[in-house]
């Protein structure tokens, strides 16, 4: 890999660490999941703080040297808070994005997993609640766990309601404890 090169890549986790600097876990189409410093990015004068926001696809410039990773430059391609969001669709976001997190490992790629990703965020901005189920079904059998047949049957008969309780609750029993996005609105 060259030291400087550009990607594509969803926001799905951001720590900070010391005073202006964040650590940013991006999604990308090709890489998988990384995970790279963004040095002052906290930084009254820093531009890539609205780029490094949750949820966005963004186009990040990348340094890499043994097995270090710095974001030198971002530019937001989908911001996900764009609009105005209600708390609903917030709740998915973190939720999806505590799946991603906790079933992709660093430096992991999965064919396809960046493409259905992208396709729930969008689906979550829209506020289209099928097409986001149907993506989750989609990353789930990406992932290699399969499809349970009441997920699928639910799915089918239009009981989204229950079809995404079902999957939230087969993510946790593969996790085998409850995920902490559910605390953030309860």
């Amino acid at each position: 890999m060259d030291r400087y090169h550009t990607v594509t890549a969803i926001v799905i986790n951001k720590k900070q660490i010391r005073e202006n600097d964040l650590l940013i876990t991006l999604l990308t189409p090709n890489e998988g999941k990384i995970v790279a410093l963004a040095k002052g990015a906290t930084n009254i004068k820093s531009h890539r703080l609205s780029s490094l926001q949750l949820g966005n696809i963004i186009k990040a410039h990348i340094y890499k040297k043994n097995d270090h990773s710095w974001i030198s430059e971002t530019d937001v391609i989908v911001p996900f808070l764009n609009q105005p969001k209600n708390l609903s669709q917030l709740g998915l976001l973190f939720y999806f994005l505590e799946l991603i997190n906790r079933f992709i490992a660093e430096n992991q790629q999965i064919d396809g997993c960046y493409s259905v990703s992208q396709n729930i965020i969008l689906a979550i901005n829209r506020h289209h609640v099928p097409n986001f189920i149907q993506n989750e079904i989609a990353l789930l059998h990406l992932l290699g766990f399969g499809q349970p047949p009441s997920i699928i049957e639910s799915f089918n008969s239009r009981d989204y309601k229950n079809c995404q309780k079902q999957l939230k609750l087969h993510f946790e029993s593969i996790l085998e404890k409850p995920l902490e996005s559910n605390k953030l609105f309860n």
